[in-house]
């Protein structure tokens, strides 16, 4: 995917991620968004009731941020969030950073990047349901590594295979999140 820092192809239990940059404000965010999927061949995508995004019988997950917009789909219920590194994250760092965060915070340290990582993850894990993920209090840590994590998304009992990518950005970190569910008998 051009663009993006790590070399290695992004692959999450079958799913399809696409990216490009997009500047320019939320209209043109949308056009570069309509473009990247008509590029890609993928429909328009549905809205489930429960907000969830589908393309036929796949699942799907739309995102834009830090001058790229992003999508995924795949069998799996999947999300994705795409989102720069700025101090707006410090600003409200108190809604989605507590106690069950500290495996991110030590693994990667307590500053803007891993607020960053913690939001996507979190944005992308939400994504994925449609619904119902306490920002706060919402996912069980299970495995963290460099480029991902293992998870618990609690209010649904599932868990979740995570990874990011850093994306290129002329302005600081630019990160991308991909959150699947885990089929049954993975989990």
């Amino acid at each position: 995917m051009p663009g993006i820092r790590n070399p290695a192809p992004l692959d999450l239990n079958g799913c399809e991620i696409i990216a490009r940059k997009a500047d320019g404000h939320l209209a043109q965010q949308r056009e570069a968004m309509a473009t990247l999927l008509r590029d890609a061949g993928w429909p328009n995508p549905t809205k489930e009731a429960s907000g969830r995004l589908r393309m036929g019988d796949l699942h799907c997950s739309l995102s834009h941020g830090g001058g790229w917009v992003a999508a995924v789909r795949g069998k799996q219920p999947v999300g994705v969030d795409v989102e720069e590194a700025t101090d707006r994250l410090t600003k409200v760092r108190r809604r989605f950073v507590g106690p069950a965060d500290r495996p991110i915070l030590a693994r990667f340290g307590d500053n803007l990047d891993s607020l960053c990582r913690l939001w996507t993850a979190k944005e992308a894990v939400f994504k994925t349901f449609g619904t119902a993920v306490d920002f706060l209090t919402g996912i069980d840590w299970d495995e963290v590594q460099e480029d991902g994590a293992r998870l618990t998304a609690i209010q649904h009992g599932i868990r979740l295979e995570l990874r990011w990518v850093e994306l290129e950005s002329a302005d600081g970190p630019t990160w991308l999140a991909v959150a699947t569910a885990l089929p049954e008998d993975e989990a």
